[in-house]
This record gives structure tokens, C-alpha cells and sequence, in this order.
């Protein structure tokens, strides 16, 4: 079993390539995994659980119609 591998926001959003704005904004509304709070002033993500919400969001473009152009 792998250890747990915990990132801050500013991880996360260069892992997404958005800002830290967003991240917070993201996690605000249940957007992305959620974050916890790993010791009085410190808050982290599961950086696989943010891997596995990226790929799922993959996945989704594989059912999106595809627009045709007459």
C-alpha cells in the first residue's frame, strides 16, 4: 500500500494549471475533491484523490456529443 501523498493549494492548482483563487473557489462548492484540515494551520489535499477526479473528468469527454458542421 502506496503512502499518502497530501498537497497544499498551491499544489493543487499547478497540478490543474489554475490559480489558487480557483482552487479555493472549486473546493468551495464541492467541485473538486474536498480538502482537510491536517493540523491547526495547515490544509491538504489526497494528491491521488485530486489524480482520479482529474481522470474522471477525461473520461466525461468520451460521452459529449460531438458537433457536426453542415
Amino acid at each position: 500500500m502506496e503512502k499518502p501523498v497530501y498537497i497544499t493549494k498551491k499544489e493543487v492548482a499547478r497540478l490543474l494549471r489554475v490559480s489558487e483563487s480557483t482552487v479555493y473557489r472549486w473546493n468551495k462548492t464541492r467541485y473538486i475533491p474536498g480538502s482537510f484540515q491536517l493540523g491547526p494551520n495547515r490544509v491538504v489535499w489526497d494528491r491521488r484523490e485530486i489524480e482520479a477526479w482529474i481522470l474522471s473528468r477525461k473520461r466525461l469527454r468520451e460521452f459529449q456529443p460531438v458537433e457536426l458542421h453542415a
